[in-house]
C-alpha cells in the first residue's frame, strides 16, 4: 500500500512539473514611455484598486526613458508590452525591431507649438515664421517638425529654430528667450497655466501631421505566450481610463498619493484632461482599436519624409484582434 501511494504521488508530481505554469501567462511586464507622469493615472488607478489582480493578471509597470528606448527594450524581450508613442513604435518596426502594435487610444498626435497668449498669435502655419521656436533636436520633436514643414510648404530656412534640451524649454519660454516651444500640447499647456499664464497652442494634427499618439505594442514572443491575457490587460486598462475620464480630480488625488508625480494637483488634472481630449472616448466601443487606414497614413508620411523605405505592408505592423 505504501509503495502504491508513493508511486501515485510521484506520478502526480511529475504531471504538475510537466504541465505549463498556470500563472506564467498572466505575468505581464509593461514598460512605460517615460517616468511616472499625470497621464499615467489610469495605470496607477488600476494598480491601486486591484483591477488587474481581479482579472487574474500580475502586472508590473516600469518607468521608461522615451518611446524610442521603450520600443527597443520591448523588442529585445525585456518587457512584454510597451506603452509608447505609436509613431515611434512604427518607426522601430520599420528598422527591424520585433514589435506589433496592438492598441491605439490616442489617434491624434499631441505635437504642437505653444506660446504665451497675448505675446504670439498662432492661427496659420505661416505665423510660425515670425517667431523663435525652441525645439529639441532628434526624436519626436524633429520628426513632427519635418512633417509639418513638408505638409505646409515651409522650408527649413523659413523657421527660426533654437535647439535646446527638453528640460529647458518651459523656462526659456517664460523668460522670453524663445517665443514658442514645440512639444505635446497637454503637457506644455498644463505647465504654462501652472506658471500663471494662458497658453496659445497650435496643434499640428490640424495642419497636415497625421502622426499617431499613445498606444500599446507587444513583443512577438510575449504575444505568443500571453495570448488572451493581452485582451484582458487592454480591457482592464480601458476600465481604468473610463474611471479617470469620469472623475479626473479623484484620479489625480489617488495617483499623486501612490506615485511621486511632477507638478501640483491642478496641473495633474489639466494634464490628464488635455490627453483625454485628444484620445478616443474611453466609453466608446472603438477605444483602443487600430485601423488599417490609420497605420497606412502614418507609414506613408514616414516614407515621404525619408524615415523609412517603401515596399511596406501595413498588416505587418499591427493587429486589431485583441479588441472585441
Amino acid at each position: 500500500m505504501t509503495c502504491k501511494i508513493r508511486t501515485t504521488l510521484l506520478a502526480a508530481s511529475a504531471a504538475l512539473l510537466a504541465a505549463p505554469s498556470a500563472t506564467l501567462a498572466d505575468e505581464i511586464k509593461v514598460a512605460l514611455d517615460w517616468a511616472w507622469r499625470p497621464y499615467h493615472a489610469p495605470f496607477i488607478v488600476a494598480l491601486a484598486k486591484g483591477y488587474y489582480e481581479e482579472a487574474g493578471l500580475d502586472v508590473e509597470f516600469e518607468e521608461g526613458r522615451g518611446s524610442n528606448t521603450t520600443a527597443q527594450l520591448v523588442g529585445q524581450g525585456n518587457y512584454d508590452i510597451g506603452h509608447l508613442n505609436i509613431t515611434n513604435a512604427a518607426h522601430a518596426i520599420s528598422k527591424g525591431i520585433p514589435l506589433r502594435i496592438v492598441g491605439v487610444y490616442q489617434p491624434r498626435t499631441a505635437a504642437s507649438f505653444i506660446g504665451l497668449e497675448g505675446k504670439v498669435e498662432l492661427n496659420e502655419p505661416q505665423d510660425l515664421t515670425r517667431y523663435r521656436i525652441g525645439s529639441t533636436p532628434g526624436g519626436s520633436d524633429q520628426l513632427s517638425l519635418r512633417i509639418f514643414q513638408l505638409a505646409n510648404d515651409i522650408s527649413e530656412t523659413d523657421l527660426n529654430i533654437v535647439s535646446m534640451d527638453g528640460s529647458t524649454k518651459t523656462t526659456a519660454l517664460m523668460a522670453g528667450q524663445v517665443d514658442v516651444v514645440s512639444g505635446d500640447s497637454y503637457a506644455y499647456n498644463a505647465l504654462v497655466r501652472g506658471a500663471g499664464y494662458q497658453p496659445e497652442s497650435f496643434l499640428l494634427a490640424e495642419h497636415g501631421v497625421p502622426l499617431l499618439g499613445f498606444g500599446f505594442a507587444v513583443n512577438p514572443g510575449s504575444e505568443e505566450r500571453l495570448g488572451d491575457s493581452i485582451t484582458t490587460f487592454l480591457e482592464v486598462t480601458k476600465r481604468a481610463f473610463q474611471e479617470v475620464a469620469a472623475d479626473p480630480e479623484a484620479a489625480c488625488t489617488l495617483a499623486r498619493a501612490e506615485r511621486e508625480l511632477p507638478g501640483e494637483h491642478s496641473q495633474c488634472v489639466d494634464y490628464m484632461t488635455g490627453l483625454l481630449a485628444l484620445s478616443t472616448d474611453a466609453g466608446a466601443d472603438d477605444w483602443g482599436h487600430v485601423s488599417e487606414g490609420q497605420v497606412t497614413a502614418l507609414l506613408q508620411v514616414l516614407e515621404d519624409v525619408g524615415e523609412m523605405d517603401g515596399g511596406w505592408e501595413a498588416s505587418a505592423y499591427y493587429t486589431d484582434k485583441y479588441f472585441p
